[in-house]
Parts: C-alpha cells; sequence; structure tokens
C-alpha cells in the first residue's frame, strides 16, 4: 500500500470512527473495533497507527477500572505501612526510617508545595508557611505517618513517591490533599498514579483557588 494511500485511508478511518462514537456510544466502540481487525488482517502495522491517532481523538474517562493504581515503572524498596519520621525536608518531601533502620526519603506524589531548601533557589512564598504546617501536622501524628504507593514508585531522583496519611483527632487524612486544599501546594499530576487520586487533589486545587487561599492569592507565582 502507498504511502499516499495509507494517509487516505487514515484520514477516512478517523473521521469515520469519531462521527460514528460519537452519535452510537458504545455501537461505535464495536465499529473501531471492527474497522481495526480488518486493517490489520491487510496491514498490522497500518493498524498500530490508525489505533494511536484514533486515541488523540478521545480523552481517558474515569471509570471504576480507572480508580485502582497505575502500574509503576520502578518498584520502591520500602513497603507500605506506618513508619515513623526522622526528618522533614520541606513542606512535600520527608524522612522515615523503616523496620531495618534503613531511612527513606519520600516526595508527597501530586503536591507541589513552594520552594524553600533548594539549591541556587530563592525561597518562594509560603514555602516556610508549607513546612511549618507538614511538620505540625506529623507531629500531632505522633511522627509516624502511613505511606501508601499510588502508581509510579520512585521518581528520577530516587526519591519514593507516596502518599503520606496522618493521624488526627478526626480521623486519617491524606498530607498530600490536604497540602492542596490549604493553598500550601498546587496539583502536580504528571506522575502516573490513580485517575481517582488525581481528580480528589484537583478538586482540592480548585477549591484553594477559588477561595484565594495562600499561594493562590498572589496574582502571579513565579515558581510555577
Amino acid at each position: 500500500m502507498s504511502k499516499k494511500l495509507k494517509q487516505t485511508v487514515q484520514n477516512q478511518v478517523k473521521k469515520a470512527i469519531r462521527r460514528e462514537v460519537r452519535r452510537r456510544g458504545g455501537y461505535g466502540m464495536i465499529l473501531l473495533i471492527a474497522v481495526l481487525l480488518v486493517i490489520g488482517f491487510f496491514s498490522p502495522k497500518l493498524r498500530d497507527q490508525i489505533s494511536a491517532k484514533v486515541g488523540d481523538f478521545f480523552p481517558a474517562t474515569i471509570s471504576s477500572r480507572d480508580n485502582q493504581p497505575l502500574p509503576s515503572r520502578k518498584q520502591s524498596p520500602l513497603k507500605e505501612g506506618i513508619w515513623p519520621v526522622v526528618h522533614i525536608v520541606d513542606g512535600d518531601t520527608l524522612d522515615v526510617v523503616d523496620g531495618n533502620g534503613i531511612k527513606h526519603r519520600i516526595r508527597l506524589i501530586g503536591a507541589d508545595t513552594p520552594e524553600v531548601v533548594k539549591p541556587n533557589t530563592p525561597q518562594q512564598p509560603f514555602g516556610q508557611e508549607a513546612s511549618i504546617f507538614t511538620k505540625q501536622m506529623i507531629a500531632r501524628s505522633g511522627n509516624r505517618v502511613r505511606v501508601a504507593f499510588d502508581g509510579d514508585q520512585v521518581d528520577q531522583y530516587g526519591r519514593n513517591l507516596a502518599m503520606i496519611y496522618v493521624q488526627t483527632p478526626q480521623g486519617e487524612i491524606c498530607l498530600n490533599e490536604l497540602l492542596v486544599r490549604e493553598g500550601l501546594a498546587r496539583a502536580l499530576l504528571q506522575y502516573r498514579f490513580s485517575n481517582g487520586a488525581k481528580k480528589r487533589l484537583q478538586l482540592a486545587e480548585n477549591e484553594a483557588k477559588t477561595a484565594r487561599r495562600k499561594i493562590w492569592s498572589v496574582k502571579k507565582n513565579s515558581w510555577f
């Protein structure tokens, strides 16, 4: 099949599939599968190309399966559980010690607080407040936190990426989400973790923005 003919087929199939999926919902998806099967019979390579292109037209929707943690590219040596906190670096980074006495650095996945200790970077607005807030919440939790993984477990710097839960008189609370809701962190969603958690963080950020809390009270944030 010539390159020009392949391109023509791709364009026609994309238009037809987009139209039918919008019109017929589930039946449109059946049509999509059927078309790809037929194309795959003649040209598996072309099938894969069209499949990838079609995916660009349809954003992922949140379903019950999407709420499950995504597979992690890197597994962490730290196990999920309740561990003592031995050091708090800043609002979104801390160190815990496991049962073998090994220290692990944890970066709160999905929450990005202003910088306080980053080399060659001046302290950013509300960074100190975020650090104090995290220290207070962890102190009230008896300097122990529950570590839970939800997708990617290790970042490019070798830090553990985790959801951190603290105990309060009202029960267990996710510190990642709390920092975002308080306007002390922005939602950082580029890592691979569950859509359910991403949705909660986005809602928390929207609430903080609407109320113009902390970082959202500043008209122009130079750090994002």
